[in-house]
């Protein structure tokens, strides 16, 4: 993916953060008093609960994959251009029969789907059985990426609901003050009431909701990339020649570039 993806991903994400703390300083601001706004009760409920549905939805594993994604996810995509480098040098390799040295450079390569790709290659496997390997490995680091989506897509479905459960409990205490007309207890049950929810909708629609939608941005590009260095494996098999697989792969590169940004 080209450099300018990249960090128009980081930057993107950097304003968005930046535009949502403005957000939320603004809601507070047009509350009043911050202090209006904080409510260790309702952050208990809303946030104990879904750490509780973390916990029981998700292995350990998978939890600890899912919050290791975040970081990933402001660096974009790594460049492919070593990758295509290692694949041209193997491909020069073997257009010029020299097998032994290009068996030798392929142990060398960095990335383990090329190297898998490109050792087949050597090996003079069949083209329906590199096929079959390499799209199963595409396949594997979908489903291995999906589920760190599929982990914030979950918490932000339950965020609301722990929420609404925050706001049933503050209903219930601030009727059982009704009847001693006990003002400050009932504001306080009432704080409960709304600012659970208020906590419940900020963390699904501001907080997990863009998380899963820019990995899922994320799984997208390297599903791209993945496709455009097995394009280059099958040319590599097919013995084409370095500089048809090198143009080759530059303009599927482009073109992968304008379909993940929608032909901009």
């Amino acid at each position: 993916m080209p450099r300018s993806s990249s960090s128009g991903l980081v930057l993107t994400s950097l304003i968005g953060i930046v535009a949502t703390i403005g957000l939320l300083a603004f809601v507070v601001y047009a509350g009043g008093d911050a202090r209006f706004f904080f409510n260790l009760e309702g952050l208990v409920i809303v946030g104990g609960g879904v750490i509780c549905v973390a916990l029981l939805a998700f292995r350990g594993d998978e939890i600890t994959a899912a919050l290791s994604a975040i970081a990933a996810m402001f660096k974009g995509p790594p460049s492919l251009e070593r990758e295509m480098a290692e694949l041209l040098e193997v491909s020069k390799q073997l257009f010029s029969r020299q097998i032994q040295a290009a068996d030798e450079r392929v142990r060398r390569v960095g990335s383990p789907f090329l190297r898998l790709g490109l050792q087949m290659v050597v090996d003079n496997a069949s083209l329906d059985d590199i096929m079959h390997v390499m799209n199963w490995r595409i396949q594997k680091q979908v489903e291995a990426d999906q589920k760190q989506s599929r982990f914030f897509r979950v918490l932000a479905s339950f965020a609301p609901a722990f929420g609404l459960l925050g706001t049933l409990a503050g209903m219930v205490g601030m009727l059982k003050q009704l009847g001693s007309g006990d003002i400050g207890l009932i504001g306080s049950s009432m704080a409960v009431a709304m600012l659970a929810t208020l906590y419940g909708l900020i963390l699904a629609n501001l907080l997990f909701k863009p998380i899963a939608i820019k990995l899922e941005q994320r799984t997208t590009e390297r599903v791209a990339q993945l496709n455009i260095l097995l394009e280059g494996v099958v040319l590599a098999h097919l013995n084409r020649s370095p500089m048809v697989i090198e143009e080759t792969l530059r303009t599927y590169l482009l073109d992968a570039g304008d379909e993940v940004r929608g032909g901009r």
